[in-house]
């Protein structure tokens, strides 16, 4: 077994091996690949949602969801047994506007999944599971529960609108199962967790067999190209948008020392 591996590391050139090493679980470019197992997906919910019954029926990675004026790429997006759908979102260094993100996702996920002309109760219920490196609503928890409540008597009751949002970061380590999991994502290296048989046995696949290994180089590649590609044209946007306000500025300097001439050449009429 060690000879194989050895030689399954060897056939891959440098480069290959530098662009795989250094990625975890909560990197894009490896989590879009972890999370097409719906295996793997059932272990994270089942764990962070603390019900050993769920059952995920169908992973979509990387769906692109569009409303009328924006659009949005869920990092993982489950279909439940019980017809729930559960969006699995990691999220590193972007400490912004966290809370807003999650009611987007949420509502464009209840827009996209409601069948048009479908009644009011058959909406589908949604979950949104949000990874964070950093402790999000900055309470000191590991795992936070947000649900719709109403204020009733001075107190907060909550409301069952079919909406649940589960908020869980790698920062704060309770020691409980939930930080143990949240852990994992963290590593770069290949690990067995016997309390997480199929997230270890995709981790040895892509970080040690020599497919997984081409397939994460391949899709690491791509990431970083649409990267590319989008702040090339977020770029060009950009320049579009300055140079539209400054033909604006310009028109407008322009009417007014017109409007000044015409102003001038009245008052000189005036004086003959």
């Amino acid at each position: 077994m060690a000879n194989e591996k050895q030689l399954n590391t060897v056939t891959l050139d440098k480069k290959t091996l530098e662009i795989i090493k250094p990625l975890r679980i909560i990197d894009d470019a490896l989590f879009r690949l972890m999370a097409s197992r719906k295996e793997v997906c059932q272990e994270i919910l089942r764990t962070l949602l603390d019900d050993d019954n769920l059952i995920v029926i169908e992973v979509t990675p990387q769906n692109e969801m569009i409303s009328i004026f924006r659009g949005v790429v869920l990092d993982a997006l489950c279909k439940l047994s019980d017809g729930e759908y559960c969006n699995i979102e990691m999220q590193k260094d972007d400490r912004k506007n966290d809370i807003k993100r999650v009611r987007f996702h949420a509502s464009l996920i209840t827009a996209n999944k409601t069948p048009k002309g479908e009644e009011l109760s058959e909406i589908p219920n949604v979950k949104i599971l949000y990874i964070t490196t950093y402790d999000a609503l900055g309470n000191g928890q590991t795992l936070t529960h947000i649900s719709r409540c109403q204020r009733y008597d001075n107190k907060y009751l909550p409301v069952d609108d079919g909406e649940d949002i589960i908020l869980a970061n790698t920062e704060i380590k309770d020691g409980t199962k939930h930080t143990r999991l949240l852990q994992l994502f963290l590593k770069s290296d290949s690990f067995y967790d016997e309390m997480f048989p199929a997230l270890s046995e995709a981790m040895k696949y892509y970080k040690e067999d020599e497919r997984g290994q081409d397939t994460v180089s391949e899709v690491t590649k791509q990431w970083k190209r649409e990267g590319y590609e989008e702040g090339l044209v977020a770029g060009i946007e950009k320049e579009r948008k300055k140079t539209e306000k400054a033909e604006k500025r310009a028109k407008a300097a322009e009417a007014r020392a017109q409007a000044a001439e015409e102003e001038l050449a009245r008052l000189k009429s005036m004086m003959q």
